[in-house]
């Protein structure tokens, strides 16, 4: 008999013996099923450790998604759209054509299967959902397209990434951080990709990925043969406790067990141990300062404000603009210096160093450079940075180093150009004019994108002034424009992450309007590397 004539007629004796409506087993989904968002139902797995549904967030909204369905902290390790929630009454629809839809309330419909019709769905396990053909062959899994989570028996193949959260268990939206298994050399790296960082851990082997089924981590060759162990030790029986590996809001890649009697995670093995190791953790003028070498607090650097005021992680931005290459402008600043604290070099290395120099001779060379904002000086040797600063530390590794920051002190500005008096209202004339270099610039980035986002070209990137910070170089001869330089900055840079050839990577409408606002930080668009 028929594979395919024959499977309807074990769905419905499954249907007779579990007497179940929505699904035909404790865990085998069939066509027509659906789970709607706020009515606490759910496919779960046969031993009820995992489920999948509606995972209530903030604001009334669900994230469609797997979860650990036995533990008080229901810990949620997969969704569907992490990018937009839905609202209650939404659902989640196995069809009768085989198709697995996200329904949103409001009549939108997203995919979340790959397209291949299905003959039933599995919640498994091992925390895995599963599609099936009609000859039970896997069509689509949660596996293959993880979010920020693996679990056992799962793992990263060559050019697969998890994504941090935005914010803990507030923000679930795709955050600043990644883990890759690059495909172009084969390494296990996390980096800060919104900030084109080539990376601040790493593992210099390649391979791929696997988190076993005995809970431990490691990398195989080709071969499968085990070519770097990740995981030391982990409790026994392994059987007795949760497993999963996560990278957090903070840029850290950690697993933690969960003994299904306990009530809490313990963590087991992490990347790294520093809490501010991760670059870019405060964003863009954001310093990492951790005390105790467990926790960090981000704070904004001299002469700056948070973009945000309720979370400093997002990054900060000038108090005021200032052109300290402008004739007289060493009368406008200062320079502060903050004790046992570094800004760490970013993808481009330091802007250049001095050697053989006291601390005040560092400070005089960076009074002198116009070009440089800040600089770091330790073992006579004082090393200037490039702008933006983004990776500014005061922790256990900094110590002993002395940072050096210019700090404006007055109103830089032309002083022929008139203060606004009401800063909500906006000089239209520079409006205008900004917006029609808003407009030039942008087909300038479309051109400038060729070289920016093309492999065979990134060896003239360093050439490129968005890179180096000096964006304000290319309308140094319109004040106007610089009396409003940081609008004019953001939309430019706006503008380069809406073109980003890697559309995971281009912003949400919504992400665009906060970037435009000014209540989410900018950062400059990764480098897109070649995947050959």
């Amino acid at each position: 008999m028929d594979v395919r004539t024959l499977l309807p007629c074990v769905l419905a004796l499954l249907v007779n013996l579990y007497g179940l409506h929505g699904q035909t087993s404790p865990n085998i989904i069939e066509l027509g099923s659906s789970i709607t968002a706020g009515s606490n139902t759910s496919w779960r797995s046969p031993s009820g450790d995992y489920a999948f549904g509606f995972y209530p967030i903030s604001g009334g909204l669900y994230l469609a998604g797997i979860w650990f369905d036995k533990i008080q902290a229901k810990t949620l390790v997969w969704t569907a759209n992490r990018e937009s929630p839905a609202e209650a009454r939404s659902t989640v629809q196995l069809t009768a054509a085989g198709r697995l839809l996200l329904n949103y309330f409001n009549g939108t419909v997203q995919p979340i299967d790959s397209g291949v019709l299905a003959s039933f769905g599995l919640m498994q396990d091992d925390g895995n959902f599963v599609l099936k053909d009609a000859n039970s062959a896997h069509i689509w899994q949660s596996f293959d397209s993880p979010t920020d989570t693996i679990l056992r028996g799962q793992g990263l193949a060559t050019g697969q990434k998890l994504y941090s959260n935005s914010k803990g268990t507030i923000d679930y939206s795709t955050g600043n951080f990644m883990l890759e298994m690059q495909s172009f050399d084969g390494k296990l790296v996390l980096s800060a990709y919104r900030f084109a960082d080539p990376g601040y851990w790493l593992i210099d082997t390649r391979g791929s990925l696997v988190f076993n089924l005995s809970g431990f981590m490691y990398l195989v060759n080709s071969s499968n043969d085990t070519v770097y162990s990740l995981t030391r030790n982990i409790p026994t029986p392994v059987e007795d406790y949760y497993h999963r590996a996560t990278i957090n809001d903070h840029g850290n890649f950690q697993q933690f067990v969960h003994h299904k009697n306990g009530s809490n995670w313990t963590l087991v093995w992490n990347a790294f141990d520093e809490p501010c190791t991760a670059n870019s953790i405060c964003g863009v003028y954001g310093m990492c300062s951790s005390p105790d070498n467990e926790t960090q607090t981000c704070n904004c650097l001299p002469g700056h404000t948070p973009l945000d005021p309720d979370n400093v992680f997002k990054g900060c931005r000038p108090k005021t603009v200032m052109n300290y290459c402008a004739e007289n402008s060493r009368d406008n600043f200062t320079v502060e210096l903050i004790e046992d604290a570094d800004f760490v070099s970013d993808t481009l290395g330091d802007l250049s160093h001095v050697d053989n120099v006291d601390m005040e001779e560092c400070k005089k060379a960076i009074i002198d450079d116009c070009n440089s904002l800040a600089a770091s000086w330790a073992n006579s040797t004082c090393r200037k940075k490039r702008t933006p600063l983004v990776n500014a530390k005061k922790s256990v590794s900094t110590k002993g180093i002395k940072a050096l920051i210019k700090v404006p002190i007055k109103v830089p500005i032309n002083p022929d150009i008139p203060k606004p008096t009401n800063k909500k209202k906006f000089n239209s004339r520079a409006f205008l004019e900004i917006g029609s270099i808003i407009t030039a610039i942008l087909a300038f980035l479309f051109g400038v994108a060729a070289i920016y986002y093309n492999p065979a070209a990134q060896r003239f990137i360093k050439r490129n002034c968005v890179i180096f910070g000096n964006l304000e170089t290319v309308v140094s001869h319109d004040h106007e424009v610089l009396s409003d330089f940081e609008r004019f900055e953001r939309m430019a840079m706006v503008g380069l992450w809406c073109i980003n050839p890697d559309p995971i990577l281009r912003p949400s409408m919504n992400k665009v309007v906060q970037m435009l606002e000014g209540t989410l930080e900018v950062g400059i668009p990764p480098l897109i590397h070649d995947q050959m």
